[in-house]
């Protein structure tokens, strides 16, 4: 079943593929959550990509 509204996917280090959908984003940009993160998206992503799980 595909996801409706999906804002990006991309891989993370180990090859699994991370999705976010537009709803979650405008959740995590909400003004009583994490406002700030709105000129951070591209720094999410990297994090994804190259973080390591601990």
């Amino acid at each position: 079943m595909a996801v409706v509204g999906i804002r990006w996917e991309i891989h993370d280090r180990y090859g699994n593929e991370i999705y976010l959908t537009e709803e979650r984003w405008q959740h995590i940009i909400a003004s009583i959550n994490h406002p700030d993160m709105a000129n951070y998206e591209e720094h999410l992503k990297t994090t994804i990509r190259r973080g390591r799980r601990k």
